[in-house]
């Protein structure tokens, strides 16, 4: 098992890297979400002091006394589940409660805008030329964080900037730890497309971990040098969660505490919601999915250097083919990877999350393998996570250009597509995505 590191200071660190019931039904979506149906912060405190690994024994408990059974199943808080703007079919369908609610109003400092001067959705407001960076907590990546720092961390940023950050809490594992994230939102929009960033499907993988953690100081500090930064993140809300299956990365394993791979477990177009969604964090990221609807997303992995995208389960190519492999392309370039191919043709899954976003919510879903050892040393670490965010900008960048209709889509053969050089040998056992 990998050792974590030592809490430490957040002052004293260096700056770092910086589908469902209906199958074959593929909605399309703009992947535009609402802030107005955003819950706004409760008050959080910091976390309490307790397990390192922010585990159980924290002080911070799953009160599930107003709603026990939606609770009890979701792990997200009664409140919460009480609130969640969705219809019964889809209460029914995702058993989930994200920390959504009907009654809020958007904040205008969360939009980035004023509401007097006609911030939200007026189209004609531009990030400020002075980010305060100077306020965000200071981090680098020469160690591994483990849970309390990366809540702290996420936390940090949204107090040093709250007129573009928001903390929050999507609901616990099955052993009772947060799923936390973070929204950064600088559009001065209420409704923003919306790109998602996830790590630590497999908990065992803690590279793409940190590789997540780094984006909101990569994209906050380079939009003040990089003009290419600076409008994605006008144009963009993002969504960044680094912890899926916390109780794994606690125990250093690849399933979650009840022995399950997460990233097996969403609904494709074979497969039904009733058969699937056995896990809770699962069912937590369905929720989030469906109630936002993102435009694009990024699953982090470890075990390999590729960028994968939909389908895992078929090798037929998907609708958006041409562009999957000109920004799947793009994308390796920026990340000095050679490997960038539609995922079943790296071998065959089935239940992977971005077949279930992209196969919902038509979200420009891709995986990144960003690191051929699970969890690189701690020296090789920085380089990683540098290489991470490159590549994230690369692809969120090249979903851009789509929607400006400025990207060039590669000719793609539907029956004999090029299966790019392996990094190594697949035994079957030990990999992937």
């Amino acid at each position: 098992m990998m050792m974590r590191a030592p809490l430490l200071s957040l002052a004293v660190l260096l700056v770092g890297c910086g589908q469902g019931a209906d199958a074959g039904r593929v909605p399309r979506h703009d992947g535009a979400f609402d802030l107005g149906r955003l819950a706004q912060p409760d008050g959080q405190s910091g976390p309490a002091a307790g397990a390192p690994d922010g585990g159980p024994d924290r002080d911070s408990t799953i009160d599930r006394g107003s709603s026990p059974d939606q609770a009890a199943e979701i792990g997200a808080s009664p409140d919460l589940a009480a609130d969640m703007p969705i219809g019964p079919d889809l209460a029914a369908d995702t058993g989930a409660a994200v920390d959504l609610a009907t009654d809020a109003v958007a904040r205008g400092d969360l939009a980035g805008g004023d509401a007097a001067s006609g911030g939200a959705d007026d189209g004609g407001c531009t990030l400020a030329d002075n980010i305060p960076v100077d306020r965000l907590p200071v981090t680098d990546f020469h160690a591994y964080h483990n849970q309390l720092q990366i809540e702290d961390y996420l936390q940090a940023v949204a107090s040093a900037l709250p007129s573009m950050a928001q903390y929050k809490v999507l609901g616990q594992s099955a052993q009772g730890r947060d799923l936390p994230y973070l929204i950064i939102n600088a559009t001065c929009q209420a409704s923003p497309l919306a790109v998602f960033t996830n790590g630590t499907h497999h908990g065992d993988e803690p590279s793409s971990t940190e590789a997540v953690l780094a984006i909101p100081d990569y994209l906050l500090r380079k939009s003040t040098s990089d003009a290419s930064v600076r409008s994605l993140l006008e144009t963009y809300a993002f969504f960044v969660l680094p912890l899926v299956n916390p109780d794994g990365f606690a125990l250093n394993t690849r399933e979650n505490a009840d022995g399950l791979d997460i990233n097996r477990d969403y609904s494709y177009p074979l497969r039904s919601d009733a058969d699937s969604f056995k896990t809770v964090e699962a069912r937590l990221v369905k929720s989030l999915q469906e109630s936002v609807g993102f435009h694009a997303a990024i699953a982090y992995h470890s075990g390999a250097q590729e960028v994968l995208w939909p389908w895992c389960y078929t090798g037929d190519a998907t609708a958006d083919a041409g562009f999957f492999t000109a920004a799947g392309q793009k994308t390796a370039q920026a990340m000095d990877f050679v490997i960038f191919q539609q995922s079943y043709d790296d071998y065959p899954t089935q239940g992977e999350y971005i077949d279930f976003a992209y196969w919902r919510s038509h979200t420009l879903a891709a995986t990144f393998e960003v690191s051929t050892a699970k969890a690189p040393s701690a020296a090789s670490l920085a380089g990683v996570v540098d290489s991470a965010c490159q590549g994230m900008v690369a692809w969120v960048q090249a979903v851009s250009d789509h929607d400006r209709g400025s990207l060039h889509a590669l000719p793609v053969m539907a029956t004999a597509r090029r299966r790019f050089p392996l990094t190594a040998p697949f035994d079957g056992t030990n990999r992937l995505e």
